[in-house]
């Protein structure tokens, strides 16, 4: 029976360095993490298309608007629950105040868009088939959600969804 125990935290252990990568996992120095209503400084820009493969820039919207960057995965049931919570954000009263972006960890387009469509999404997903943002932000396990203000800062970095986003972002 031990033995088991001993398997399954070896696998926990083994994806968890998958989704974080030999960078953070090796690495001896590097910034810490925000903790939640913390400031850590710039975030990391990229560019991920989007399902129709169109090249999506992060810092086309720093210093314009707050970003929440929402890291998920198709086979993940806590992603799949903060749908709803996650759609609300991105459609209702912050709408158009914050820009909410799905970035799906590693699968491809057509799953993705899949999911999308059956789960009813309503906010831009943008594909890290390489995994390079996740990496670049330390994700480690998913769901990840990383608040980023008008200022260019993060402000929220957690596995849950931030209760009320308004007042992490002063509004």
């Amino acid at each position: 029976m031990s033995h088991r125990y001993a398997v399954i935290a070896l696998l926990f252990l083994l994806c968890g360095t998958a989704l974080a990568g030999p960078e953070q996992v090796f690495s001896a120095g590097g910034s810490t993490p925000a903790a939640p209503g913390a400031s850590s400084g710039p975030p990391a820009d990229f560019t991920l298309p989007d399902l129709d493969g169109r090249p999506v820039a992060l810092d086309t919207f720093l210093g314009k608007m707050p970003v929440l960057l929402v890291f998920w995965a198709a086979w993940c049931p806590e992603c799949k629950a903060a749908i709803p919570e996650i759609n609300a954000l991105a459609t209702g009263p912050l709408a158009g105040k914050l820009q909410v972006f799905g970035l799906n960890f590693r699968e491809s387009r057509k799953k993705v868009a899949m999911a999308v469509k059956s789960r009813g999404i309503r906010y831009p997903v943008l594909l890290d088939e390489q995994g390079q943002a996740a990496r670049a932000y330390g994700v480690v396990g998913i769901p990840t959600y990383i608040l980023i203000d008008r200022k260019g800062n993060v402000v929220w970095r957690e596995h849950l969804l931030p209760r009320d986003v308004a007042s992490l972002l002063g509004s």
